[in-house]
């Protein structure tokens, strides 16, 4: 299955967990490499943390993507990445209805991915590198920011990633109880937490 089919199923999913109604434009809209750079200066992360901070690492990074350089079409999206078709992170698909039922996405986080999905099924991560060069899978110069993050079509990914799609959209964190909603209406709004100005 493409992630084109992937993300819909997603999106199918999360209408029924009635958390929103999205879709996806299929055509790409490429991102220049100075304003992929930018967003990646930004970040206050070290590289070698990403891994184990990859919501915040993520979240900033999509925040800074449709908030500041207005990028239109980026969807935030959760689920879960395999290398080489074996799966970093133990969640399913049900899982997710679980996690709003209970109040538990918080406490989940460690369980699931998340990453930026654009227009044309792009992938804009900068968090997987972290991991996969921590546990010696990939080597990354962390000194050129381009090595720091993937950003590419999700069905030619480099290192045998694939992503898998299972909810979209920011709702589902105010949803499960990750983020409550006056601090996403905070993030999602035109002001920016200082350490992204």
């Amino acid at each position: 299955m493409s992630y084109l089919q992937d993300f819909k199923a997603a999106c199918s999913r999360t209408r029924k967990m009635d958390l929103g109604d999205f879709a996806l434009s299929e055509e790409h809209m490429a991102i220049d490499q100075t304003i992929l750079n930018a967003v990646e200066e930004t970040g206050h992360i070290p590289f070698a943390q990403r891994a184990e901070n990859a919501f915040n690492v993520n979240f900033g990074m999509f925040h800074m993507l449709a908030k500041k350089f207005h990028i239109p079409g980026a969807t935030m999206t959760i689920g879960n990445v395999a290398v080489n078709g074996e799966m970093r992170l133990p969640v399913q698909h049900g899982d997710f209805r679980k996690m709003v039922a209970d109040q538990t996405g918080e406490d989940n986080l460690g369980r699931y991915h998340i990453w930026t999905t654009l227009p044309g099924g792009w992938i804009l991560d900068h968090a997987v590198l972290s991991g996969l060069h921590g546990d010696g899978i990939v080597t990354v110069n962390d000194m050129i920011p381009a090595e720091r993050f993937i950003y590419g079509d999700a069905d030619a990914l480099p290192h045998g990633l694939t992503y898998h799609p299972m909810v979209v959209g920011v709702e589902f964190f105010v949803a499960s109880g990750t983020i409550d909603q006056e601090a996403m209406e905070y993030l999602m709004g035109e002001r920016f937490p200082k350490q992204y100005s």
